[in-house]
């Protein structure tokens, strides 16, 4: 089963600009905080995709049905409603469907193609021994890690030329990368965004990762060979002629203003003040962070306790029971009430083909008017049994009848929601 593509995109673009505001603070406050900040990125790439598939799951096993002790109480019967899911207006599923499969598609193929020019110019590069150290050398590509399954590190020739003591940092760089397999979270991150091409703030959360992994990776390196000024000179110097990132490799060095946010952050030492700060803006974070995770939040019925009506009932009446009548209460306006429910009808069971049959319990007072809602049994969907009990202010009712007398009764129907 699928949901419509434009609910999909809405539920997506929601989730990822709270998950987007909430990766900025926690990523700012780790960075105050002298933490790593990388996996709050790959976090938030992840919470779009993760949460359409505990969407879709909660959709499709539901609720339990729900127990009511009074479900044997002889009460009016009345005929079922059915309600049948509004045709969505306003999008075109085929065409948005077609958008987004040729997005991945290009993403697809435009990876694929780059990965095939990375073998062909393999080929070509040189096995050497640079400082003690295995790497590829290259024409012009790097410095730079290839490879995912096996990363290697690849430097241009015109960096041998560098003074040792800079090719020495670049050196410490690339195996800082290796070693903690930058190459493959990359990758993983790059997969993240293939499913959603079209989403600017996944490409957005993409290069604020790989800022974070050069940020990481930095101070990482700063801690084996603690020279700051020397290792910033040698990012200045390999910048001005680095081949830059690619899609599949974790590379020394971006282009400026990255440049120079690694330097500042390279240069700031964390201090009681702003450990303070990043504190509060990690848990500022988690609060934004809670929120995404709320974006399609649990439907649940009120009890009659919650109801605001609940102190009209009538006394003898607070549960499902018989009333004696001589005359049953019947809807007078069921199509309003279908329309209502229509209306009511959750899109994202609408649009997955996914219905069920409510059964509720409604009191009636001796004017018509619905006082008080019960749940008899559950859909097995908590949405929908949420949505069958919404509209009970929508109702006119005949009122029921003791001889000449208007009583107040409790009445049972099943509602039934069929998708189109």
């Amino acid at each position: 089963m699928m949901y419509s593509v434009t609910s999909v995109l809405a539920f997506l673009v929601s989730v990822s600009v709270v998950g987007s505001a909430a990766a900025l603070a926690a990523d700012t406050g780790l960075r105050r905080m002298g933490v790593s900040s990388r996996f709050v990125w790959l976090g938030a790439l992840v919470l779009g995709p993760l949460m359409l598939v505990l969407a879709w799951v909660r959709a499709a096993t539901g609720a339990a049905a729900v127990p009511n002790a009074a479900a044997a109480l002889a009460v009016v019967e009345l005929p079922e409603l059915v309600v049948a899911g509004a045709t969505p207006t306003g999008w075109i599923p085929a065409g948005l469907a077609a958008a987004w499969a040729l997005s991945v598609l290009v993403l697809v193929v435009v990876y694929t193609r780059a990965r095939a020019r990375l073998r062909r110019d393999e080929r070509a590069w040189e096995r050497a021994l640079v400082l003690d150290r295995s790497v590829l050398v290259s024409g012009a590509l790097g410095p730079a890690v290839a490879g995912v399954v096996r990363p290697r590190i690849v430097l241009p020739r015109w960096v041998l030329g560098l003074p040792e003591s800079q090719l020495r940092m670049v050196l410490l760089h690339e195996e800082a990368h290796v070693r903690a397999g930058d190459s493959r979270l990359l990758a993983a991150a790059l997969a993240l965004v293939a499913l959603t091409p079209w989403n600017p703030l996944a490409w957005w959360q993409l290069h604020r990762l790989r800022l974070a992994v050069e940020i990481d990776c930095d101070r990482r390196v700063l801690e084996r060979s603690p020279d700051p000024r020397g290792y910033g000179e040698s990012l200045i110097a390999v910048a001005a002629r680095a081949s830059g990132p690619s899609l599949a490799m974790a590379a020394f060095t971006e282009r400026f203003p990255s440049l120079e946010r690694r330097i500042v952050a390279m240069t700031s030492r964390p201090t009681r003040r702003t450990r303070i700060l990043g504190a509060l803006l990690v848990a500022l974070a988690v609060v934004v962070g809670v929120q995404a995770c709320g974006v399609e939040g649990p439907m649940s019925a009120e009890s009659s306790a919650d109801s605001p009506l609940a102190q009209q009932v009538p006394a003898g009446l607070a549960e499902p029971t018989f009333t004696p009548f001589t005359v049953a209460p019947e809807i007078l306006n069921r199509e309003e009430v279908i329309q209502a429910m229509a209306a009511q009808y959750p899109p994202l069971l609408r649009d997955a083909g996914i219905g069920g049959t409510v059964r509720v319990y409604f009191l009636i007072d001796d004017t018509g008017a619905v006082i008080e809602t019960r749940l008899d049994a559950s859909s097995g969907h908590e949405a929908l049994d949420q949505a069958a009990l919404a509209v009970a202010s929508v109702y006119r009712f005949a009122p029921a009848l003791n001889r000449d007398q208007r009583v107040p009764v409790w009445v049972s129907f099943p509602i039934t929601f069929q998708p189109r």
